[in-house]
């Protein structure tokens, strides 16, 4: 993948990336310039040195149309380079716009003695990366309110932020959705693959484990339909399925749980897809891990 390191800020690393991953969330290009934007205050702009909470202009003297007029960032931060973009709330936006709803939202408070820079990164931090939280319950990653932005963290700090998106269309989780689908790993892009397990191997990892168990059950389902499986060997080879699924409870002579077995994996793909992401447990795949590498559990079907 080509990372690209393109703006620093107190705590924290954005990085572009390249043609793998096609990503807006960047400081501007000459940030570098942004950064020695030094703010000298000026007769036209002296109404907008102090800001109310709600990004209202503080003065007694202003009255309520003037006051909806000033309701607009300082003419220095049209004049400077935000002209890059970022996702927020699933929309494309400019920095620009990221800091007017920030100051408007009452997010953040402008401090006209830090440069446009400064004010621009505080914004995205209330806006964005403050908000950030993993997909699912079991998972530490963690991703954007929307989702287009995954997160690389040290030390309990955001150091980086990468686009979960590619230019054809296709994000991260839906790499996942493939694998946990039962697309087998030699069948889907080397390049997405790698991605995946860089930015989220926790991710990587349950749909790898959530695709072996899909195809398990279509084998085993398939060879006791077509008489290669008796019932009896059929329940045994899908004893680790049931552990997936229930933990120490499985129990192979329980027809509730085959039948929520059958249901499980019966459901159409994005069914099964989200179900199965939700409801994946760390604790039972290694249950699983053991009894298949520890006590060297074997099917009837070969498949293990």
């Amino acid at each position: 993948m080509n990372i690209a390191s393109i703006g620093n800020s107190y705590n924290k690393t954005l990085y572009d990336v390249g043609e793998s991953i096609k990503s807006d969330k960047s400081v501007p290009v000459q940030m570098g310039a942004v950064s020695q934007d030094m703010y000298v205050h000026s007769q036209e702009e002296s109404s907008y040195v102090t800001y109310t909470p709600n990004g209202r202009v503080d003065g007694e003297d202003v009255s309520e149309n003037e006051s909806e007029q000033l309701n607009i960032l300082p003419e220095r931060y049209k004049k400077s380079e935000l002209s890059g973009k970022v996702y927020y709330q699933g929309e494309l936006i400019t920095y620009y716009e990221l800091i007017q709803t920030a100051v408007e939202a009452g997010a953040i408070s402008l401090d006209e003695s830090k440069t446009v820079g400064w004010n621009m990164l505080n914004a995205e931090n209330a806006l964005i990366d403050s908000k950030a939280t993993p997909l699912y319950d079991w998972s530490t990653t963690l991703y954007s309110e929307d989702r287009m932005y995954v997160y690389r963290v040290e030390n309990g700090k955001i150091t980086g932020a990468t686009a979960t998106w590619y230019s054809d269309g296709t994000t991260l989780q839906d790499v996942a959705g493939e694998i946990a689908s039962g697309t087998p790993l030699s069948d889907i892009d080397r390049y997405k693959l790698h991605d995946l397990m860089l930015y989220d191997i926790e991710l990587y990892d349950a749909a790898v484990n959530i695709g072996i168990a899909k195809r398990e059950y279509d084998t085993f389902t398939n060879m006791y339909q077509n008489g290669q499986l008796t019932e009896k060997q059929f329940k045994h080879d899908c004893y680790p399925l049931l552990l997936l699924l229930f933990g120490k409870d499985a129990d192979i002579n329980s027809k509730n749980q085959f039948l929520q077995l059958s249901s499980f994996f019966g459901q159409d793909r994005d069914a099964f897809l989200e179900n199965a992401f939700a409801n994946y447990n760390p604790s039972n795949q290694f249950l699983v891990n053991r009894l298949l590498i520890e006590k060297e559990y074997h099917s009837y079907s070969g498949i293990y």
